[in-house]
């Protein structure tokens, strides 16, 4: 019969375990050169019934680091660490691998894609202007995208209600043309006329076209 305390406290060490919850932990995203870096957060949670602690994080690069607000995370407590992905002259597919030991004895491994590629939009001229005097006529800045259907232009603005900007497709789904006119040219003006994309999907991007009366 005295054995059944210290049967029951082994029972109760093995289910009282710390078990670590990731969100997501695998990521993927497309960016291009100019961006030059990228950082992904992945997020995680104690779902065990002991207090954890992160004991190592590693990389598989030396291009990607790891950074933790703190180490220690009781029962139910949440917290994120955040990968910073610098890209260099990299390009095309990347995969870069992130391995988290925690005091559970386990390790997960994260991973972080990105594809970095030319922009998928091209925005030709990114300047368009008129003298002042001059007559405002329309002046056109050509949009080409991507021929397999990725991206969609979902909005285009003015900065300035004086300066109008206008949508038209040349052809539906690849090549595009925002026609530009001032309401007139009697003074100077100056405005950003945004192209605004659905892609990539974890953070849109907008194009911007700098327009000016001078």
């Amino acid at each position: 019969m005295r054995r059944g305390p210290f049967i029951f406290s082994v029972l109760f060490a093995a289910v009282a375990h710390a078990q670590v919850v990731w969100e997501n932990p695998a990521q993927d995203f497309q960016r291009t050169p100019a961006d030059r870096e990228l950082t992904a957060t992945f997020a995680f949670r104690n779902g065990g019934e002991a207090t954890v602690t992160v004991t190592k994080v590693t990389s598989s690069c030396g291009c990607t680091t790891a950074e933790l607000a703190k180490k220690t995370f009781a029962p139910g407590e949440s917290g994120s660490l955040a990968a910073k992905f610098v890209f260099g002259a990299r390009r095309g597919m990347q995969s870069k691998v992130i391995a988290v030991a925690t005091s559970d004895g386990k390790t997960t491994q994260l991973t972080l894609r990105c594809l970095i590629a030319e922009d998928p939009v091209t925005v030709q001229p990114a300047l368009v202007w008129w003298r002042v005097g001059e007559a405002a006529k329309v002046k056109r800045v050509d949009l080409t995208l991507p021929a397999d259907g990725k991206v969609k232009i979902t909005a285009v603005a003015s900065t300035n209600p004086r300066i109008e900007a206008r949508l038209t497709a040349i052809e539906e789904g690849r090549r595009y043309a925002v026609e530009i006119r001032p309401v007139d040219t009697a003074r100077q003006e100056s405005a950003e006329v945004f192209v605004q994309t659905d892609f990539p999907p974890e953070g849109p991007k907008a194009y911007s076209v700098h327009v000016r009366v001078k």
